[in-house]
């Protein structure tokens, strides 16, 4: 039996708003839609995010239709996120970036030949690829190191 996640015709398809359940027939909507699903409504003003695990999340165009899938998950325009690299604070507002997008917030880049690392306390650091995806909580800290590095030697 094939797990197809699309909806059922005449069926409420449920998808997250900011974190709160929501439930509707519709199996198409534009961004304003989604605005009217809470109540009171979503101010017009705020931007709509499609949130995509392990992946950059996706602004959503005001005249986009997207198709509806059950546990589809939204959020309005993030906050804020400060995340440090080398001792300097970078403020971004995506919740999820990849290590070369982390790599291109310093002016200049990080240097190819630099790695970027995550430091995180009370475990080893974990050294970021290009292509990872970091999910970003508020105060992260990273760092960089020459890419070849000969631990011990004299």
């Amino acid at each position: 039996m094939a797990n197809d996640a699309s909806p059922t015709p005449g069926r409420s398809v449920t998808i997250f708003i900011d974190g709160r359940e929501y439930q509707t027939r519709d199996r198409q909507a534009t961004p304003a839609d989604l605005r009217r699903l809470p109540k009171p409504p979503l101010s017009s003003d705020q931007q709509l995010w499609l949130d995509i695990p392990d992946a950059p999340d996706r602004h959503l165009a005001e005249d986009e239709r997207i198709e509806l899938v059950p546990g589809m998950r939204f959020f309005t325009e993030p906050q804020p996120i400060t995340v440090h690299i080398d001792r300097i604070a970078y403020t971004v507002s995506r919740k999820r970036m990849t290590g070369l997008e982390l790599r291109a917030l310093p002016t200049p880049p990080v240097a190819p030949d630099r790695d970027l690392w995550l430091d995180r306390i009370d475990q080893q650091d974990k050294k970021i690829a290009d292509d990872a995806v970091v999910q970003l909580r508020d105060g992260m800290r990273f760092f960089t190191a020459p890419g070849r590095i000969n631990p011990g030697a004299r």
